[in-house]
């Protein structure tokens, strides 16, 4: 039995994406370097923590 493994990453705005190193909070422009969390939870918690230093409104989390 083959299990796909869904990962699901944080979208700060359009093409900005949290990344997996320091920053306020770190972000990168590129998507293969976004952070990938293994459940949409994770992403959830991650963007609350995120948005205790900016807004970010328009944040979305994805599947990938």
């Amino acid at each position: 039995m083959d299990i796909e493994l869904y990962h699901y990453i944080v979208e700060l705005e359009q093409g900005v994406w949290l990344a997996p190193w320091q920053g306020d909070p770190g972000r990168t422009l590129v998507y293969e370097s976004a952070k990938r969390y293994s459940t949409k939870h994770g992403a959830s918690i991650a963007l609350g923590i995120v948005r205790t230093l900016r807004p970010f409104r328009s944040a979305v989390i994805k599947e990938v």
